[in-house]
């Protein structure tokens, strides 16, 4: 068996997935075409666009399968809360694998695992087979979010197998926020689906769990609950007994993403080992039940756990991903696979540094490496696999390439032993007291540890914000374009920041706030701000205080901005020059979801206020360079001239030779214009020119270039994204709008207009300019001779006609 692993962040979906597929093909350096593909990317793709790219590279005929991904890591590249996108390539060679996809885990998680087993069984899975398990982690069928429970699922999967499965797996999603995203299914996309990859037996996985968390109490146990609910502790409604073991020194506000419980499945006082313990992380509060409500469902009534804390280093990684390696004794390793809790990423584990970095450091290029932050993990402990929390899993999947057994065998489950350690009677401090310094100990620890956390997010926030500051700074001493910048302010605003929805909003002609770069919004809802007029109150406009919404503001505060800009929760800062407001730079969250989507705060004000005192020398830069832009512009229409036009379309075509986009080149005609001009008057000219071009920008994207290449001709290059019918549609529409838009006459008249329009594509038609625009020009001669009020696509059998160009 063979694998390659490929990485891209580039936000555009079709490219990423093609850079992505490129690159796991060129790392593997197989020729033949791989038996099946595994994708995972964060939500903010287009995951069908996305997998249009990896198909452009690996074809049609391999199936594809995987999902959503809060962030990717491979052996020297790494993200998360972007646009990360991560494929492997397997050729499977003289192995095997048995893919299944079980659908329906919204309507009972065990109900699929026990179906998905039998199936599995029936594939002839034995308890030596290899699995690896990828499972929907998010339920939102009925419109709010739900978990999806491992612990279930694996319980089914046991029942439909009739043995525990040597499994390592993952709940996935797409982002911290748990947004809706889909999984791929071999042939297509579904969503509440688990997808079970069982090898053959000639590929042996080795694993083991990294979570660095360690007991900081004596056992308490789970007296009462309900579900995922605990109700009481030790007899004591939980929020009360959790309250008084901590002296109150961590609001129950807090619990969530911060509270670890151990379960110990070893000896109940042995020496402490991670690969006994079984982390569970408290996701909410039920103040009114008084019950602390954790991710997974099996701390049932008589569950014994103990309080744990999460280690600020992470030195004890290396020596267990280490003891992996050292497992395989002479076998191959094939690839690798580090499935690992998105809430450990920096700035919310409570860790200086990437723990990414460190698999990445000591993996080196020994394997090829694909690692996934996730929403849930499963892997054994005590024997059989379960759901873990704050947990990695590093797995290393080698075959024996001698034909030789290896004479190490996997490792055996974990050996279980029922003797309790006896008590030394000679102990001088009485067990009572020793487990009340134990329970103050617990309690400062975690009241450290909440502390540190707090910090260090705070510190992560902070180092964000410089990063990007600086990043936006070099960009603009590299000269790029004044568009370029406010795209790039805002898509890292939302990357770096973590926002949902950033808005740039300038004065239009009338003095009137519009919109004029959306990110982070539907095409739907940029349609609808399109040009609308958004009334900004006088608050807005002091460049000494931003304004802050949070959920703590009364609900109407600002609320026609909240519903106009559908964004909730926002930080607004003007940018300012020369005491003149100049635009009004938006950005904030749809929720609040601590840690992942907390409040925004003081910490956020201050670098949005930063990046607005940079905008605005963004606007000095734009200025100075007004007179450049005059003199590319076209003096009635406002449009990009034909000088101008021809050198960016040609940059834009050479971009198109590195990223594999396609280019359109269309010339549009004005019919029987002069007539309009010899009987109208050259004003009523003027005015349909000027009509023209407005119908031209409301119909194309900011980034498509729009021309007027002389007199009543017009010229648009756009790059193709998605295939050539929505440009050849967006064409077609625009001939329709146009052939049905009155004009008043000086005299009262109402006439109407149609065009007659030459379509060419790059690079099936040429991919220098002069040829494509050569081609575009024979197209709408076509167009004409055929009637006119029409579009024509250039064919290589007109070109006989060239000579009777105009």
């Amino acid at each position: 068996m063979r694998v390659g692993i490929g990485y891209s962040d580039n936000p555009d979906s079709f490219a990423s997935g093609k850079q992505a597929a490129s690159e796991a093909l060129s790392k593997a350096g197989q020729v033949k075409p791989c038996d099946f593909v595994l994708l995972f990317c964060t939500a903010r793709h287009d995951q069908q666009s996305l997998r249009d790219g990896v198909i452009s590279v690996v074809g049609l005929s391999q199936p594809i399968y995987g999902g959503g991904a809060v962030g990717i890591i491979t052996n020297d590249k790494f993200g998360y809360a972007g646009d990360q996108v991560g494929v492997v390539c397997f050729w499977l060679e003289d192995s095997a694998c048995t893919i299944l996809v079980e659908n329906d885990l919204d309507q009972g998680e065990k109900e699929t695992g026990i179906r998905l087993g039998k199936r599995l069984s029936d594939a002839g899975v034995t308890s030596s087979s290899p699995m690896l398990l990828f499972y929907d982690a998010v339920n939102r069928s009925h419109g709010d979010v739900r978990l999806l429970m491992a612990t279930w699922l694996v319980e089914g999967l046991e029942q439909g197998l009739g043995f525990s499965p040597d499994v390592n797996g993952a709940g996935i999603q797409g982002d911290h926020a748990c947004s809706a995203t889909r999984q791929y299914t071999g042939g297509g996309m579904d969503k509440h689906a688990v997808i079970s990859m069982a090898f053959s037996d000639d590929i042996r996985m080795d694993s083991v769990i990294v979570h660095g968390c360690r007991p900081a109490s004596p056992y308490y146990t789970v007296t009462k609950a309900d579900g995922s609910a605990i109700l009481e502790i030790n007899g004591k409604p939980a929020l009360q007994f959790m309250d008084e073991l901590l002296n109150s020194a961590v609001a129950p506000e807090n619990y969530p993403f911060f509270l670890l419980f151990g379960l110990n499945h070893g000896e109940r006082w042995g020496e402490y080992s991670e690969d006994h313990y079984a982390s569970r992380l408290c996701l909410d509060i039920d103040k009114e039940r008084g019950a602390i409500i954790m991710f997974e469902p099996d701390m049932t009534e008589g569950t014994e756990f103990r309080l744990m804390y999460r280690s600020l280093e992470l030195d004890y990684m290396r020596p267990r991903i280490e003891s992996v390696f050292s497992r395989l004794n002479g076998r191959e390793p094939v690839f690798a696979v580090y499935i690992d809790c998105a809430g450990r990423c920096a700035g919310y584990g409570g860790i200086d540094i990437e723990d990414a970095h460190v698999v990445q450091e000591i993996v080196k290029d020994r394997v090829p490496l694909l690692g996934l932050y996730t929403g849930a993990e499963i892997s054994s402990i005590g024997g059989r696999p379960r759901g873990l929390d704050w947990t990695g899993v590093f797995c290393v999947f080698s075959k024996d390439r001698t034909g030789k057994a290896s004479a190490l065998g996997k490792e055996s489950g974990i050996r279980w032993e029922t003797d309790a350690v006896k008590s030394d009677k000679s102990q001088e401090i009485p067990l009572e007291a020793v487990l009340k310094l134990c329970e103050q100990n617990a309690a400062k620890i975690l009241e450290l540890d909440t502390r540190s956390i707090a910090i260090r997010h705070e510190l992560e926030h902070k180092r964000r914000g410089f990063s990007l500051l600086a990043e936006l700074s070099v960009s603009l001493r590299q000269g790029t374009a004044t568009e370029d910048i406010f795209m790039l302010a805002t898509q890292r605003i939302n990357a770096a920041l973590n926002m949902q929805k950033t808005a740039v909003l300038l004065l239009n002609k009338e003095g009137q706030f519009v919109s004029h770069v959306l990110q982070g919004y539907s095409p739907d809802e940029k349609d609808a701000l399109a040009g609308q007029p958004i009334v900004m109150d006088t608050e807005f406009f002091d460049p000494e205080k931003a304004v802050l919404v949070t959920a703590e503001d009364n609900p109407g505060r600002f609320s026609v901005l909240r519903d106009t800009l559908g964004l909730p929760y926002f930080i607004s800062v003007p940018v300012v020059i020369e005491n003149e407001v100049v635009a009004i730079l938006i950005t904030g969250r749809m929720e609040e979801m601590p840690p992942f989507l907390s409040r925004l705060g003081s910490s956020d004000v201050e670098t949005l206020q930063a990046i607005s005192s940079l905008l605005a020398t963004v606007w000095v830069y734009r200025r100075l360079g007004d007179a450049t832009k005059q003199a590319q512009s076209d003096g009635l229409t406002g449009l990009l001239n034909r000088g101008a036009f021809e050198m960016r379309a040609m940059e834009t075509l050479q971009r198109s030779l590195t990223d594999g986009h396609g280019v359109m080149l269309a010339i549009i005609d004005c019919d029987h214009f002069k007539l309009v001009n010899d009987t109208y008057g050259h004003l009523t000219g003027d005015k349909v020119l000027s009509a023209l071009a407005d119908c031209l920008r409301e119909n194309f994207r900011q980034d498509d270039l729009v021309s007027r290449i002389g007199g009543d001709e017009f010229a648009i290059c756009c790059k193709i994204s998605s295939g050539e019918t929505g440009v050849i549609n967006k064409i077609a529409r625009l001939s329709e709008i146009w052939s049905k838009t009155p004009f008043e006459t000086g005299e009262g008249k109402t006439i109407y207009s149609t065009l007659s329009i030459g379509i060419a594509i790059s690079p099936a038609d040429g991919t220098a300019y002069d040829k494509l625009f050569h081609h575009a020009d024979i197209a709408l001669y076509k167009a004409k001779q055929q009637g006119r009020n029409q579009y024509a696509i250039y064919d290589a059998n007109d070109d006989g006609h060239s000579s009777l160009i105009r």
